[in-house]
């Protein structure tokens, strides 16, 4: 599907109404959604791969997968919010092989081919990375996710012998009551491992 197709697909997903801050919910633009896909898309072909995405939110990750040809997403989500929301996008894209269901990370025990994730920052959670990548890699051969750039996840990132690469600007908007400004821009990497399946 050509790159013009698939913004007007993801241009129908519908954001979830509000972000619970321990959680720290970032929604993903359709910029970082294509490219991050697209990424892994022509790192390791995603078509008819089983593919698991970790804290969905409105499941644009998930639905973006689907739309590069993925065999079956299974979007994850701890918020019934997120999950009501991704489960609405779903149907409004009219896709078969995508579902959205509540459970933690730390509950999952099926098995995937690739497992892509927008994990909490740690901006305003106890968000335990390293715990957060041994699952990863307990569930699928190959993860990707995407993280803020700076020096401490590329030492994380060296430690798990996972590879990172910049992928660009994260545009927020004034989402969390402790935001001062209406804009902020995060640099981005993709943080990945990959075995050839």
């Amino acid at each position: 599907m050509k790159k013009i197709e698939v913004y007007k697909e993801l241009s129908k997903l519908d954001n979830t109404n509000r972000s619970i801050t321990k959680l720290e919910q970032y929604s993903i633009d359709i910029d970082l959604a294509y490219d991050l896909i697209s990424f892994i898309d022509s790192e390791i072909s995603i078509k008819d791969k089983k593919i698991a995405d970790i804290g969905c939110g409105n499941g644009i990750l998930g639905i973006t997968a689907s739309i590069f040809g993925a065999g079956l997403v299974d979007m994850y989500d701890i918020d019934k919010n997120s999950i009501a929301t991704a489960k609405s996008n779903i149907l409004k894209i009219g896709i078969v092989n995508v579902n959205a269901i509540e459970l933690d990370l730390f509950d999952i025990d099926t098995r995937y081919d690739i497992v892509i994730s927008n994990p909490p920052f740690g901006f305003q959670s106890n968000f335990n990375i390293e715990a957060f990548i041994k699952k990863l890699k307990g569930i699928a051969d190959n993860i990707f996710f995407i993280y803020k750039d700076n020096s401490n996840i590329a030492k994380i990132a060296e430690k798990n012998n996972l590879n990172l690469r910049y992928l660009g600007n994260m545009k927020l908007g004034k989402t969390m009551n402790f935001h001062k400004k209406n804009n902020y821009i995060l640099p981005i990497v993709v943080i990945y491992s990959i075995k050839q399946i």
